[in-house]
């Protein structure tokens, strides 16, 4: 035991000095010693499998309080289940399969091609009965392609000589299909799974949308945008500031084409009496009060202190002068920031109730309050789209924006009005940028530099 620790000394110094050495490389030499590393680290993949295979046949697993191999991998070597799992399975495929033992030891086969073989090639016996015809050329597809390449093949294999087990994994995938909503601390995460069916009708909508988005001058992957971009009204391309991952465009769009047609179409059935909405509930003195202004600490300490000697409910308390956000049919409401709440109640499709200091309704959206068809139209042929620097989403994407807000006297007009894409509604808000009209009538924005640019 003494001598292999030893060797495994000698290893690690090895890569120690390895280490050490890579701040002398320049960008090729790093890319030479790149190509080497997964060879080697095959090898070690194979020395771990062996030595696990080793310790199956000195049989000291057995002392084990739980007499199995993959419980004595897991309580002396800090394995997961999963993974003492995993190995063993591996250890016994190369021990069962001498080809892919020396394909393994020379650094010809990945520990993660290993894994693919083991998932499909022994998934039963009548695949395993055939892999050995098959492995060497699955090994030298291994040893020249990435591990998807082989999982693709293998899976087209196993698809043909051994089908009906393919249904049925199908059949289970589809039972396992969820989707989960979940409240997270600062929003909302959405999670689930479905069977290639259904994905591949989600990857087409999705593909459609995002189609759409680039067409409608959505920057792409790297940062270009669209042959449509910047062509309304007259309106000049422009460099788009920041590039938006596909991850967050394909949220964009789901929002954008998806969810907000959705609820402005009315097309969801009735609940209770009650159309399906989104619903913003805010005091009055929110919006009439700078964003950044905090509470006085000592009206909130008197609140909590009247809780405590009173009969108030624990679920009111401190929510009076807090805005929140729910939907009409179903649970679902969480609190938003007073700049959100001014982003919200600017002009949306989202319904809006207004409280006084007493919580009872003093607007619930009256229409004086948002911009209505011809003055939305003359704002669109004005601004041509976001006026936010750098940005040219079209008039279809933009929200109407009132740069003094309504509940602080700002009047619903051209001249205190200006378009802004959600993304940047919201950045006005929350960093404070200066909107005013210039001399040429058109809205131009002054960014606040003690804000970074969202």
């Amino acid at each position: 035991m003494g001598e292999d620790c030893s060797a495994m000394a000698v290893v690690a110094r090895e890569v120690d000095g390895l280490l050490v050495g890579v701040e002398a490389l320049d960008g090729y030499g790093a890319s030479d010693m790149l190509c080497d590393v997964p060879a080697v680290i095959a090898k070690l993949e194979s020395l771990k499998l062996a030595l696990v295979t080793r310790i199956d046949d000195s049989g000291v697993w057995r002392d084990d309080p739980n007499g199995t191999l993959e419980s004595f991998l897991r309580r002396l070597h800090k394995r997961d289940h999963r993974e003492s799992r995993r190995d063993t399975r591996a250890a016994a495929f190369l021990a069962q399969f001498t080809l892919a033992h020396q394909a393994a030891a020379t650094g010809r086969l990945s520990r993660a091609h290993i894994d693919v073989m083991v998932a499909i090639g022994l998934h039963n016996d009548s695949r395993q009965a055939l892999l050995t015809d098959f492995l060497p050329a699955f090994i030298d597809i291994a040893a020249d392609y990435p591990v998807s390449a082989l999982r693709t093949v293998m899976r087209r294999w196993a698809d043909q000589v051994d089908p009906v087990p393919g249904a049925d994994d199908e059949d289970a995938a589809h039972s396992r299909r969820f989707l989960k909503i979940s409240e997270v601390g600062d929003g909302v995460a959405i999670d689930g799974f479905f069977d290639k069916v259904a994905g591949a009708k989600i990857r087409a909508v999705f593909n459609g949308l995002m189609e759409t988005h680039h067409r409608n001058g959505a920057p792409d992957v790297d940062g270009n945008t669209g042959k449509a971009a910047g062509k309304v009204a007259g309106k000049t391309p422009r460099k788009t500031l920041g590039k938006a991952m596909p991850s967050q465009q394909r949220a964009d769009a789901f929002i954008n084409q998806v969810i907000d047609p959705i609820l402005a179409g009315r097309q969801l059935p009735w609940t209770g009496g009650s159309r399906a909405t989104v619903t913003v509930t805010v005091p009055l003195a929110r919006l009439e009060q700078p964003c950044t202004q905090a509470a006085d600490p000592r009206t909130l300490l008197h609140e909590a202190e009247l809780a405590t000697t009173t009969a108030t409910r624990l679920d009111t308390l401190f929510a009076s002068n807090s805005a929140t956000i729910g939907v009409s049919n179903g649970p679902g409401t969480g609190l938003l920031s007073a700049q959100t709440a001014q982003q919200l109640t600017c002009d949306c499709d989202i319904h809006r109730i207004v409280l006084d200091q007493n919580g009872i309704p003093l607007d619930v959206g009256r229409k004086s309050r948002t911009f209505p068809a011809h003055l939305r139209k003359a704002l669109e042929l004005r601004d041509g789209g976001c006026v936010f620097p750098g940005c040219d989403r079209p008039p279809g994407w933009a929200e109407a924006h009132h740069i003094i807000h309504w509940a602080q006297g700002g009047h619903t007009s051209l001249e205190n009005a200006a378009l802004f894409c959600s993304k940047h509604h919201h950045a006005v808000h929350a960093n404070n940028h200066k909107v005013f009209i210039g001399a040429n009538g058109r809205a131009t924005v002054t960014l606040n530099i003690n804000k970074p640019r969202r």
